[in-house]
């Protein structure tokens, strides 16, 4: 069961010190291997995210477990992701004896979280995860877009990516990221963690952020319709491909199947100058633009 061991015994800078001088492990800065040390950040985490008994986590960039152990004391089933074979070995060390904990070995990226159950994954999972800084965005785009059974993201990441996350149009950081987040999941700002609670010491703060994943009913300018939503994030990433051109020249150059006179006819619709760049655009009239501009299903 959850619960093995002393609460937070992992949340030390001393025992961090200890585990990786114990395993000959040298942090790669390349990876983001930065372990949480402090166990005030753990509680604004377990907050945040509402953990319950009934709870089934997965947590992406385990390291050296100062959350999993949190996790496993708190919640029912935790999954937790850990690429680094060295820190998955502290893992199993420290924390293999809870029998609610299922550790896996594998890079998160692209892989298929589906495939952690042999039929349907129960309702409402949650991530939880203190995030490797040069995979956050991308992950959180790719998880919303593949895997509609997570509800919810308490995820902490670098200061600046989560910046981009909450930015607003017509802000020079406002990113294709943004716009694919904001069109499935609602993103508020938890709280900004000083690089001092981390072991060894980044050079940049983080923000923790948690994000809820919209209903259908719920996306701005939407539904989407049938393969529309596939179409949005390739209309987005094109739209920010360059993002100094105007919107219709991006679009027409990288998509075939429209050209720039049906962006003029699209952007007329949504009250839009022909001369409009990406980052003028809410999320709400991409979503428009999209429904607008994609192909009829076939």
């Amino acid at each position: 069961m959850a619960g093995q061991g002393p609460r937070r015994r992992l949340a030390s800078p001393a025992v961090a010190r200890k585990l990786l001088t114990a395993s000959d492990i040298h942090p790669r800065r390349s990876m983001g291997q930065n372990f949480l040390v402090d166990a005030n950040i753990l509680d604004i985490i377990a907050e945040a995210a509402s953990l319950a008994p009934g709870d089934t986590v997965i947590e992406v960039g385990a390291g050296l477990g100062a959350l999993t152990e949190l996790l496993v004391e708190r919640c029912r089933k935790v999954f937790a992701l850990e690429s680094d074979p060295r820190l998955a070995g502290v893992l199993r060390s420290e924390l293999g004896d809870a029998d609610n904990l299922v550790l896996l070995e594998v890079d998160a990226v692209g892989f298929d979280l589906s495939g952690l159950w042999p039929d349907e994954p129960p309702v409402g999972v949650k991530m939880v995860a203190n995030l490797p800084y040069s995979i956050a965005a991308m992950l959180v785009v790719d998880c919303l877009s593949r895997f509609p059974w997570i509800t919810e993201y308490t995820v902490m990441l670098q200061r600046e990516v989560a910046d981009r996350v909450i930015s607003t149009p017509g802000n020079r950081i406002y990113s294709a990221a943004t716009v694919k987040i904001a069109c499935r999941a609602s993103v508020s700002k938890v709280a900004t963690i000083s690089r001092n609670s981390f072991y060894p010491r980044p050079g940049v703060d983080s923000t923790l952020l948690r994000l809820e994943r919209l209903g259908a009913d719920e996306v701005p300018g939407g539904p989407l319709g049938a393969g529309e939503e596939e179409f949005l994030d390739r209309l987005v990433t094109a739209a920010f491909h360059q993002r100094r051109k105007k919107l219709a020249n991006s679009l027409s150059s990288r998509l075939p199947t429209i050209d720039r006179e049906d962006v003029y006819r699209a952007l007329a619709s949504i009250g839009r100058e022909e001369n409009v760049r990406a980052e003028a655009l809410s999320p709400e009239e991409f979503v428009r633009l999209a429904g607008l501009l994609a192909p009829p299903a076939v």
